[in-house]
């Protein structure tokens, strides 16, 4: 049992390190975008999509080690692309229900958009049975 615990808690740590890469590079991206013109919902999904590369890279070999798997790696797309565009259109519609900084919504979602992607991910590289 504590072994199983553990390997859970390395797992979650894991995904973080790796989910904490990619929001290195959606913040960054964000901020620069916003900063420049962009709209909010363009620059988030803009610079989310960015992040998805490296988050699958790292999550399924390092988090959950498992290979790459086409049909995997359409779901995990997929699943992202589609939690991308529902957070876009909630910090588009708080920032104009607000007028507040766009960059305060972005950062007020990522712990509901982490923990729904961790358990999705965690769904998605379960251990197939052999």
């Amino acid at each position: 049992m504590r072994d199983l615990i553990a390997r859970n808690w390395r797992q979650f740590g894991l995904f973080f390190l790796g989910s904490l890469a990619g929001l290195v590079i959606d913040l960054g991206g964000f901020a620069l975008l916003t900063w420049l013109g962009v709209v909010p919902w363009i620059a988030n999904f803009c610079s989310s999509v960015t992040s998805i590369s490296v988050v699958y890279l790292l999550v399924t070999r390092y988090a959950f080690g498992a290979g790459t798997r086409s049909w995997k790696y359409f779901a995990f797309v997929g699943w992202y692309l589609a939690n991308i565009l529902v957070f876009s259109t909630i910090i588009q519609l708080l920032v104009s229900a607000t007028h507040l900084e766009p960059f305060l919504w972005k950062i007020c979602t990522i712990p509901v958009s982490f923990l729904v992607n961790y358990f999705f991910s965690r769904w998605l590289f379960r251990s197939e049975p052999a």
